[in-house]
């Protein structure tokens, strides 16, 4: 059996870090139960504190069972810590944390407790009653992410006049100030009011000029766009059947020099030589042949057979919504009263 004290009273440091890296041979359960049993003839506590520390920056979830012992051990040996700590672990029972923080006089801690129990209300009192921070305020109702609570965060501090003018200050970007104004009782004098309504509509000033600089540059992101999408959208589609195809591509592959190889035109937009509906290669019927701008490219026959299938089966069924295959009537661009046009099968069909 490891004489853990003996090893502690000898060298602490040393022996701490012997512990943890033999902890599957000494486990902490042992290590802590060794230290609790001689309390007398040393300061095991201290020992303890040491150990636990170091064994939670080494793995937090090691020594988890005495996480409620280590909080009572953070607030007698290093305060400093008690925080970090209670932000990190998952293994600390609240109520007890709490209670020994609220005996200690903790504040930040007590804040930090109740909002991961939920008493936000009582969490912001402390905040502004006790610690006084107008702006840790602000930070934690903007974390709690709730709406009423900023009208709590209003309410409490309509109490301090000296208050509501750093908090016109702090909450530009997360409140309407005139909300606020609104609020303050007539009548309450309020320190440095004029130097913060200037400062208020100076940051209004400056966050409008920065929504209109993005929104010109969204305007003129969606104008190039467009712009691009339309001489796209102008290209000829190429249309050949597969033998054709593959024909060229050998006779091309034969003449061009290896730097013609390299200038390709990557918009150039090729259907594939068939028709979407029946699958049959373009050269082997001799039917018009309908191509849309999203290279989908039909026989006159197919769609025009498959357009009148779907209107049948909709007469027949009764159905009100609007087919997939139905011609759709022309926008009035100069065009004459009976003309149509048609709609990619494949494309509507997707966007459905």
């Amino acid at each position: 059996m490891v004489q853990v004290v003996q090893l502690m009273i000898v060298d602490c440091k040393q022996a701490v870090n012997l512990l943890i890296q033999n902890r599957d041979l000494i486990t902490p359960s042992e290590v802590v139960s060794q230290l609790l049993k001689t309390r007398n003839k040393c300061d095991s506590r201290y020992f303890l504190h040491l150990y636990l520390h170091s064994l939670f920056e080494v793995n937090p979830h090691a020594g988890k069972d005495f996480h409620d012992m280590q909080v009572e051990l953070y607030i007698e040996y290093d305060p400093k810590m008690l925080l970090p700590f209670l932000r990190s672990s998952q293994h600390y029972t609240l109520e007890k944390a709490y209670e020994v923080c609220a005996r200690k006089d903790l504040l930040r801690e007590q804040v930090f407790i109740l909002g991961r129990m939920g008493n936000s209300k009582q969490a912001l009192a402390v905040i502004i009653n006790d610690l006084e921070d107008i702006e840790e305020a602000v930070e934690f109702v903007t974390m709690q992410h709730d709406d009423d609570l900023w009208d709590e965060l209003i309410h409490q501090c309509l109490d301090k006049p000296e208050m509501v003018g750093v908090l016109l200050e702090h909450t530009v970007g997360n409140l309407d100030p005139l909300y606020i104004v609104n609020m303050v009782p007539n009548g309450l004098e309020i320190p440095r009011l004029r130097d913060c309504l200037v400062k208020i509509i100076t940051d209004y000033r400056t966050e409008t000029s920065l929504r209109h600089g993005c929104n010109d540059i969204l305007k003129a992101d969606c104008v190039n766009l467009l712009v691009k999408y339309y001489n796209e959208a102008k290209r000829a589609v190429c249309l050949s059947s597969e033998e054709d195809d593959a024909r060229s591509k050998r006779d091309s592959s034969e003449t061009t020099t290896p730097s013609m190889r390299n200038m390709d035109v990557k918009s150039k937009t090729r259907g594939g030589g068939r028709c979407c509906m029946c699958f049959d290669p373009f050269s082997i019927q001799n039917v018009s042949v309908v191509v849309f701008f999203c290279c989908h490219a039909y026989h006159t026959t197919c769609l025009m057979d498959s357009t009148d299938t779907n209107t049948s089966s909709k007469k027949e069924t009764g159905a009100a919504s609007e087919g997939l295959y139905e011609y759709e009537e022309d926008d009035g661009d100069g065009s004459e009263g009976g003309d149509h046009r048609m709609r990619c099968i494949l494309c509507t069909t997707a966007a459905s």
